[in-house]
């Protein structure tokens, strides 16, 4: 069978299950009444809030928190200070309320700089609550990495599906996810960076925004985001969790890639989200929208029409055990270098963990819920 004919074999297959009939497939039950999204028992949320009549809201509670994550925050302040010098005294503020530049933002910057951070004295800074998924202040934590994913420089029968680079045609850019994984409208355009084992390595490299290749001679390379071509973003985990395929609960990367493992006709699914992700080849390192370099537990990925580049937060970060179980919040400083398509609104933030397999176990369990303040002067 030639490759086309076993791609389109793959991706292009009809199967019962997306009309809902007896597939093979065994379904589990839908818990009800706990929400919207990735709603579950002991997700972190804080029940009983109050109300916020604003996006943001002053909150004068705090007085002195112990950070957790600053044996990474010395260099992450360093890079930040460098974007935000560059912008200047220009307007930070996206929404009209609260008014701040780029020079108030520095002043944060340099008094994180200035203070030990395992005492933190808030007393001198104005915490800004952000009012999350629900106007209660609760905000939904997930989480991405940098994926490395082997690759041939050549197609065979083991390394099937591409990796591209952005088309130059205004018309390709826009092809949709089938279009291009399954009627195979780029294939022979010179746009090939490499060839994957499996399509949810390249699946998941594009959610991811960008990643290494590997290539069989050992060397590697970034793939940072090259663009993208502006559809819609469907998030599969959604789906698979109201579907009944996978709980919500147990939903993460792990148990997706695991769910197509054992479902391989069901791969087709995956074209239900038409967004797709182009990659440059770079000798940088994993940077975000920011142009600023990736922290580890630092870095956040955010909408920005709510909170700028370079802004720095407070933030009550889930901490999860080994399972993905949700144990407690702890605080952390944390930094907006990024944006992502499936970050929408003032209530979802995306925290970079850095790069590989054990970043990307964590990033694949983190679906919980903290709280977020935007810190002035």
């Amino acid at each position: 069978m030639s490759i086309k004919l076993l791609t389109l074999s793959i991706l292009m297959v009809l199967t019962m299950s997306v009309c809902g009939q007896s597939d093979g497939v065994q379904k589990v039950p839908v818990p009800s009444g706990l929400g919207h999204g990735y709603e579950f028992e002991n997700n972190g949320k804080l029940i009983g809030a109050p109300k916020m009549k604003t996006v943001f809201e002053k909150d004068t509670s705090f007085k002195m928190v112990r950070v957790s994550n600053g044996e990474w925050l010395r260099k992450a302040l360093g890079s930040n200070m460098n974007y935000l010098n560059r912008r200047g005294s220009a307007s930070a503020s996206p929404l009209s309320r609260p008014k701040y530049n780029y020079e108030s933002l520095r002043k944060v910057n340099h008094f994180l700089q200035q203070r030990n951070l395992d005492s933190l004295n808030l007393s001198g800074l104005e915490l800004q609550k952000v009012w999350g998924e629900d106007s209660c202040g609760n905000v939904f934590f997930t989480s991405y990495y940098t994926p490395i994913v082997e690759v041939s420089l050549t197609q065979d029968s083991i390394y099937k599906y591409p990796i591209y680079k952005k088309p130059s045609s205004a018309y390709l850019q826009k092809l949709s996810r089938y279009q291009i994984d399954s009627k195979l409208l780029l294939k022979n355009k010179n746009l090939e960076i490499g060839y994957a084992k499996n399509y949810w390595d390249v699946y998941s490299m594009q959610v991811q925004g960008s990643g290494y290749v590997q290539f069989k001679d050992g060397t590697k390379k970034l793939c940072a985001y090259g663009g993208n071509n502006n559809k819609a973003y469907l998030s599969i985990g959604k789906y698979l969790t109201g579907a009944g395929y996978i709980r919500k609960e147990d939903i993460s990367m792990k148990s997706i890639r695991e769910w197509f493992d054992a479902n391989p006709d069901s791969l087709h699914i995956l074209m239900k989200n038409a967004s797709y992700v182009y990659f440059k080849e770079t000798n940088n390192q994993p940077s975000g929208a920011a142009n600023v370099p990736l922290v580890d537990f630092v870095s956040i990925a955010c909408d920005f029409k709510y909170l700028p580049k370079g802004a720095l937060l407070l933030g009550e970060t889930p901490v999860l055990d080994v399972e993905g179980k949700f144990l407690k919040h702890e605080f952390r400083i944390l930094m907006v270098h990024d944006t992502g398509g499936a970050i929408k609104g003032p209530g979802h933030v995306d925290l970079y963990a850095g790069v590989g397999t054990s970043a990307g176990n964590y990033a694949g369990m983190m679906k919980h819920y903290g709280r977020l303040w935007l810190i002035l002067p």
